[in-house]
């Protein structure tokens, strides 16, 4: 601060003796209750030290309208400033910091200035009142002379709103607390830079920058951002005149050849002129040097597209649309200007303005937008100012010592809609916001595409850049390399060269390796690397589906099965008291059909995702199913064994072949199981609900995958023993019996029944033990069920089911002497069919020898 105020105290010891160009005098104003002021560069400098050179621009004049425009705006709108006037005071700083000096003291001091004779004296003799002192300056255009403008606004306390200055030292911390920009420094804009070239993984670039000031501050900020960057692997600078020369040129030319890999450019350039330079010299370059250019913006609209080759990236300032300042500045080029005292300087004779004024002009001139912010910023604060602070009346207040303290606070925390959206300052600018542009050729017609964005406001995804918008130049079909070693696809690892340390080979990780910086890395069995092999994903798990053929024709097979037990069940029960039905013991047959719906029933759950419920579920169903069947198999089997076992002892029935006893050994064994069910899983409580993850075998250069099944506990193999008990008893029984007599074959029905179901437990068994698919182990656990339904629905229901519908009745019994012969204890019982012929009978109805006990084994049976 105190260095401030000896700068101040200078300037006010000279500033009655300075003597300007006589241009500088004009003065674009526009009267108000309060004033806001606005330096801008509409001529270059001159040559000497005292001149203004040639005008600017016709950008320039653009950016001086857009501030009237602006204000203009403000006053139109009644929420802002209601009843008061806003006014504005505009000068020319030539392009030269100590005139910008000048006319910010003339705004801040209220001081006019004054011509005498060829010169302007600024500031002037003539002091305005207190309320015409300008309450906020926009500018300036450059840093440098922005640097020492806002030198000197803490001792008037007027607050300064640069539209277009972007060196880094203006926003260094411990500013002065009455800077304040519209538009982002150029840390932001090298940030959006070195993001792009990472981005596309450019880590060997070549940076060509001018000798501008402003240009070394921005290169300056690229090469530090690239050097804190380990994406940059080589930055080749090169560094060229404003005006370059041929030698220049030549070196330039000469330093992308001996850095052929560098095919990537960053061009960093003020002047158009110097641009063109740099681009002829490498494009006219013999043999070609073909490379694809990334510019950073600073030349606005001197510079048309087709100077640049296609491919070209731009990263520029983003320049929204404002479609009602083109209306209102074609409409000064159509009707002119009476007001802005440079507008027939730059308009007159010449259509210039028009030209410069088709549709979307303001999209390529970067600061229309700050200045118009710039105006939005003090004129809300201003407004909020007043709102808040001011008891008196409007003019007191504002000639009040404290009110422009105020003012500033409201400033730094001031927030309202602007033209790039909600607008705030944070750290007393705004936060860098670029547009990524592309040349490109759309049907001969050299076009710059909006292709990206770089938005600091989006933190770590700051940078969102469509490739599939972008046209490369014509002899890259694909994103340009700019690199010095193998490009590394994923799945591989670098290793680097021992003498260049940016350049390397690559090396293929195994499968199921991921990418670990230079190393390979295995993932976990249940994991796999992504797509780009830098992650291990969790693989995930498949389950049994439909759509797979085996499934299909399993799921088919169960369909069937379902329909013939259907059938086989109305039918058992719409014959249920013919002689045949009765005497294959219709309260047992009842139990095993029963068990053969439920083992069919309980495939589903195996064919469904595996859950705890359904896992617990399905197992359960499964092994309760089989006792269901297989116990009374057991005792059919074993009642024919004792029965013509005793015969041959006694005439005496057995004991416990009738069918209530029959049902309830049936309901014991049933619930032995249901025991073992419940014993299995208080002990271990988790064998019926757990899952199980398989692994197939991979094929070759195949990635791994997961299925899930349902775990086979120890409580299922517990009971699924029980039930093997179950049926090798059987098996034991239906043995013993092979030598009753042949006519009574439904023993030998059931044996075959039995035995047959080993078949499918044996072939099921190995197949389960070895499955490494889901869709193997549910169809080895679904096909046992499956067989031994289809097996005992046909050897041991249908088969009679047909006798009966058949028409099969039962033959009186004769006591001839041929029956005779077949011995004292033969059974004999016949069923003939319409006379047509014998069938084999049932085991059940003839058990004894004399009459009596044939009636007592009809009634066991």
């Amino acid at each position: 601060m105190f260095c401030h105020f000896l700068v101040a105290l200078l300037v006010l010891n000279v500033a009655n003796t300075a003597r300007l160009p006589k241009i500088v005098c004009k003065v674009y104003n526009s009267s108000g209750d309060v004033y806001i002021g606005g330096i801008f560069s509409l001529h270059k400098d001159g040559p000497g030290d005292e001149n203004c050179g040639e005008l600017g621009p016709v950008s320039a004049l653009q950016l001086t309208e857009a501030m009237a425009f602006a204000v203009k705006t403000i006053n139109d709108d009644d929420t802002v400033l209601p009843n008061i006037t806003l006014g504005f005071m505009i000068h020319d700083d030539c392009s030269r910091a100590e005139y910008a000096l000048w006319g910010s003291l003339a705004l801040a001091m209220g001081a006019e200035p004054t011509v005498e004779g060829k010169y302007c004296i600024v500031p002037g003799p003539r002091i305005r009142d207190r309320t015409e002192i300008a309450m906020g300056v926009l500018g300036t255009e450059e840093t440098s002379s922005c640097e020492v403008v806002v030198s000197t606004a803490g001792l008037f306390k007027t607050p300064h709103v640069t539209y277009g200055a972007t060196g880094s030292e203006l926003f260094e911390e411990h500013q002065n607390p009455y800077f304040f920009a519209t538009i982002s420094p150029d840390t932001y804009r090298a940030e959006g830079i070195v993001d792009v070239l990472a981005h596309f993984r450019w880590e060997y670039v070549a940076l060509i920058y001018s000798s501008d000031q402003s240009i070394l501050d921005i290169e300056r900020e690229v090469y530090d951002e690239a050097s804190e960057r380990s994406e940059l692997c080589k930055l080749v600078r090169t560094e060229v005149s404003r005006d370059p020369t041929d030698t220049e040129l030549n070196d330039l030319v000469q330093t992308l050849r001996d850095n052929p890999s560098a095919h990537v450019v960053v061009l960093l350039t003020e002047s158009a002129d110097t641009t063109r330079a740099v681009i002829s010299a490498v494009r006219s370059a013999q043999p070609p040097l073909i490379r694809t250019w990334l510019a950073g913006d600073s030349f606005g609209n001197q510079i048309k597209p087709n100077t640049f080759p296609q491919g070209t990236l731009f990263i520029e300032y983003f320049k929204p649309k404002l479609v009602r300042f083109e209306e209102h500045f074609r409409s000064l080029a159509l009707n002119g200007s009476n007001a802005n005292p440079w507008y027939d300087e730059f308009c007159q004779g010449t259509d210039i303005c028009q030209t410069s004024s088709e549709d979307g002009f303001s999209e390529f001139n970067p600061m229309l937008a700050p200045v118009m912010d710039a105006v939005f910023s003090l004129a809300h604060s201003l407004d909020k100012t007043f709102r808040d602070f001011c008891n008196t009346s409007f003019t007191e207040c504002l000639v009040e010592n404290h009110i422009r303290e105020t003012f500033v606070d409201q400033l730094s925390n001031i927030s309202f809609q602007g033209t790039r959206g909600e607008f705030n300052f944070e750290n007393s600018y705004v936060p860098g916001r670029f547009t990524v542009w592309n040349v490109q050729n759309i049907n001969g017609v050299v076009k710059l595409v909006d292709v990206g964005v770089w938005d600091f406001g989006l933190g770590e995804e700051r940078l969102h850049i469509n490739e599939n918008l972008i046209q490369w130049n014509v002899d890259h079909d694909m994103t340009p390399k700019s690199e010095c070693r193998e490009a590394c696809g994923p799945g591989f690892v670098v290793e680097k060269d021992q003498v260049k340390s940016c350049c390397w080979g690559c090396r293929e990780c195994r499968m199921g390796d991921i990418v670990s910086g230079t190393k390979c890395v295995q993932c976990a069995q249940n994991e796999w690397p992504n797509k780009d092999y830098s992650v291990c994903d969790k693989l995930i798990g498949k389950t049994v589906t439909l759509d797979e053929p085996i499934i299909a024709v399993l799921v088919a097979m169960i369909g069937i099965a379902l329909l013939l037990c259907g059938l086989t069940t109305c039918g058992m029960i719409r014959h249920r008291q013919h002689a045949l039905i009765k005497a294959s013991s219709r309260e047992l047959s009842a139990v095993n059909i029963v068990g053969i719906l439920l083992s069919l029933v309980a495939i589903v759950p195996f064919l469904s995702s595996p859950s705890a419920v359904v896992c617990g579920l399905g197992e359960s169903l499964y092994v309760l199913s089989f006792t269901m069947m297989y116990a009374p198999l057991l005792l059919k089997v074993n009642r024919i064994y004792r029965i013509f076992e005793s015969s041959t002892k006694t005439v005496r029935r057995p004991r416990f072949t009738g069918s209530t006893a029959q049902l309830t050994i049936v309901a014991l064994l049933v619930i032995t199981q249901v025991v073992v069910i419940i014993v299995s899983a208080l002990v271990s409580p988790g064998t019926w609900i757990t899952t199980i993850e398989l692994y197939p075998t991979q094929a070759e250069n195949e990635p791994r995958t997961l299925e899930i099944f349902c775990n086979i506990g120890s409580g299922f193999l517990a009971s699924m023993s029980y039930n093997l008990t179950l049926l090798l008893v059987c098996c034991f029984y239906a043995y013993k019996a092979r030598n009753v007599p042949g006519n009574f074959n439904e023993a030998r029905f059931y044996a075959a029944c039995v035995y047959t179901t080993l078949v499918p437990i044996v072939a099921a068994l190995p197949m389960y033990i070895t499955a490494d698919k889901a869709i193997i182990s549910a169809f080895s656990i679904g096909l046992v069920p499956v067989i031994n339904g289809y097996v005992t629905l046909i050897f041991v229901y249908l088969s009679k089911l047909f006798a009966v519908v058949r028409g099969y009745q039962e033959q009186p019994n004769n006591n001839t002497a041929d029956q005779n012969r077949v011995g004292r204890n033969a059974l004999q019982s016949q069923f003939i069919m319409g006379g047509k012929g014998k069938v084999h009978p049932s085991t059940s109805e003839t058990m004894g020898a004399g009459s009596s006990q044939m009636e007592d084994a009809k009634e066991q049976t």
